[in-house]
């Protein structure tokens, strides 16, 4: 026994006990310890497959709303661009709308200032009619009532074909204007 207390290589009797309390200790440590800690790894490496799932489908969803996104974005475009095409349709229909009613109203408007100038050339060549016959009436009159020579009724005939012909140049005139109006209002 002197030399296997003296060699440190050959096992003496605490060896023997360390070593049986080692492997006691490692079997407790297998059978009580590592199952739980087999557990929590297990539970870990499913929590972060489960967290790497999740973060792939958010990334798709995230893909797939903003696919969605820009296709909303597409459509919102193109009826912005149809609504200012149609916009610019009604107000082009309303402008050729307002233009034929302003003409028809123009129309109109010239119509009634033609029937008014007619009007007034008809009341005009009345009134000259009247005056006429008034001045017929008072030569008559006057050559009624006098005695007239040659040369007289001369004078008055000639007096007379003056005023007829003023009177007859001023309605005329009227006529004219009233034509130049109603010409140059429909130009």
């Amino acid at each position: 026994m002197l030399l296997a207390s003296s060699n440190f290589l050959v096992p003496n009797t605490t060896f023997i006990v360390e070593l049986v309390i080692f492997l006691a200790v490692l079997g407790v440590l297998a059978k009580y310890v590592l199952p739980y800690l087999n557990r929590a790894l297990d539970d870990r490496q499913q929590a972060i497959e489960r967290n790497i799932r999740e973060a792939d489908e958010a990334k798709a969803r995230a893909q797939e709303l903003e696919e969605q996104r820009a296709h909303q974005l597409a459509q919102g475009r193109e009826e912005a661009r149809r609504l200012r095409e149609e916009a610019s349709k009604v107000g082009e229909q309303l402008r050729q709308e307002l233009q034929k009613k302003g003409e028809e109203d123009y129309q109109r408007l010239v119509a009634r200032a033609g029937a008014d100038i007619e009007a007034s050339v008809r009341r005009a060549a009345e009134e000259l009619r009247a005056q006429m016959s008034e001045l017929v009436v008072a030569v008559v009159e006057r050559v009624l009532s006098q005695g007239i020579s040659v040369s007289d009724q001369q004078r008055l005939v000639d007096q007379a074909i003056a005023e007829v012909e003023a009177l007859s140049s001023a309605e005329a005139t009227a006529s004219a204007s009233a034509t130049g109006l109603a010409g140059g209002a429909g130009s």
